[in-house]
């Protein structure tokens, strides 16, 4: 990647001025020039984000009484976590990354060389779909960023664990610290709480843009090599493909040759087992790496909706409008990881609907017409691909596709209702 020519940047699905552009490229390639230092800040940032939220789960017990101040801490709270093991993963797991990228070569496999259109269409959608979250999220942060200094001499009213109720200055998150509220609202202690602030939101932002980039990008380009290679199986032994690598030959040659084109079509399916495998491969491998993560995003996900739908319907019935900041920020929240966690329901759906088509594409060639050696060497593919079972699940029931962002959206519509009801109860 990094010494890659123009020509080269064009021939992978990987958006390589992207990569450039959030820092993901240099990253993933830490031994050229200073490109460590990004690893160095990354560091840095990850140490003051685990003591800042480590800090945060103590000021929990003082925010007991406080459900809107709760439930608000505790979406910062795992969403930080969730960035700290998405910045943990692309640290610890560089090199296996990076070698990841090589699957987003259109030359990875043979059918991908020879028919790109596949490829090259998940390119423009890949790269159109990146840059608009991308886009999205940094707007988002510099909101919630900027927040804060249209509401200069505004004070937030928190009920504190014993009843009492305080007044602090607005942040962007209002995080707890164990000092009074007087001592809280001084310049300097504000300043600096903001400043803090300010490097926390930005690299939580920046971290899942990084690892989201890169899981839409494999995501991809697992999705466009299954699809192309489905469609090449489906290619071998029929006429049509007979004539188009031979355009002058006739039905008669083609039956003269009839034991010479069963040798191609043996050795072209053998080909496309080889792909199927390094296909298989890279996948596990990614699969292995990421897991843990997308399982956490799931949760971590599932949960920050909740709570955002929530406090952004509770503010606005408290009077404010739907304009307002406190929405707005509550609103601008809820959009970006509903948005999040939409894509990775569509692309891991789109991956598992490819796979299965793969066995479809084998059973489209024309095997009927074939020795019984390709015959068996076709069922020995199909069992194989069969065998492998490998799919992205929350729970082994619970599959992560679209139908699952479904149900999530459903439950969360339950379980805001329940929450405004019975704030209204009271």
């Amino acid at each position: 990647m990094a010494t890659a020519s123009p020509s080269e940047e064009e021939s992978t699905i990987v958006d390589n001025r992207l990569f450039k552009a959030i820092c993901l490229h240099q990253i993933l390639n830490p031994t050229h020039g200073s490109n460590r230092y990004y690893r160095i800040a990354i560091l840095a940032c990850i140490w003051m984000s685990i003591v800042v939220q480590i800090t945060q789960l103590v000021g929990l017990y003082y925010a007991v009484n406080d459900l809107q101040r709760f439930a608000f801490t505790t979406t910062v709270v795992v969403n930080s976590f969730l960035s700290l093991a998405k910045a943990y993963v692309l640290m610890a797991n560089v090199d296996r990354l990076r070698d990841g990228l090589e699957a987003a070569r259109y030359e990875f496999t043979s059918c991908g060389s020879r028919d790109q259109r596949t490829v090259r269409r998940a390119r423009a959608a890949l790269s159109t779909l990146v840059r608009t979250f991308t886009v999205f999220s940094y707007v988002t942060c510099f909101f919630w960023m900027l927040n804060p200094l249209s509401a200069i001499g505004e004070f937030l009213p928190l009920t504190n664990a014993d009843g009492t109720v305080s007044h602090y200055r607005v942040t962007i998150y209002n995080y707890w610290l164990p000092v009074s509220a007087t001592v809280y609202n001084t310049t300097t202690v504000w300043a600096l709480t903001y400043a803090i602030e300010m490097t926390v939101c930005f690299f939580n932002v920046n971290t899942w843009l990084l690892f989201d980039s890169y899981v839409l990008t494999m995501c991809f380009t697992f999705k466009a090599h299954f699809r192309t290679l489905s469609a090449s199986y489906a290619t071998i032994g029929h006429l049509d493909t007979f004539r188009s690598l031979t355009p002058h030959a006739s039905d008669d040659n083609f039956i003269k040759t009839g034991n010479n084109n069963t040798l191609n079509c043996y050795d072209e399916l053998i080909n496309h087992l080889l792909d199927n495998q390094r296909i298989i491969k890279k996948y596990d491998e990614f699969f292995e790496v990421i897991k843990p993560v997308i399982l956490f995003q799931i949760i971590g996900g599932s949960y920050t909706v909740i709570t955002l739908t929530f406090l952004t319907s509770l503010t606005y019935l408290m009077g404010f409008s739907i304009i307002s900041i406190p929405v707005s920020k509550a609103f601008f929240g809820f959009l970006v990881l509903n948005f999040q966690l939409y894509l990775y329901c569509y692309v891991f759906n789109h991956i598992e609907t490819e796979k299965s088509a793969v066995n479809f594409g084998l059973y489209s060639s024309n095997w009927t017409a074939m020795d019984l050696k390709f015959k068996k060497t076709l069922l020995l593919a199909m069992n194989m691909n069969s065998a492998h079972r490998r799919v992205m699940k929350v729970i082994p029931r619970s599959i992560i596709n679209l139908e699952l962002f479904a149900k999530m959206m459903n439950i969360t519509y339950s379980i805001v209702s329940v929450l405004l009801n019975s704030r209204a109860g009271k």
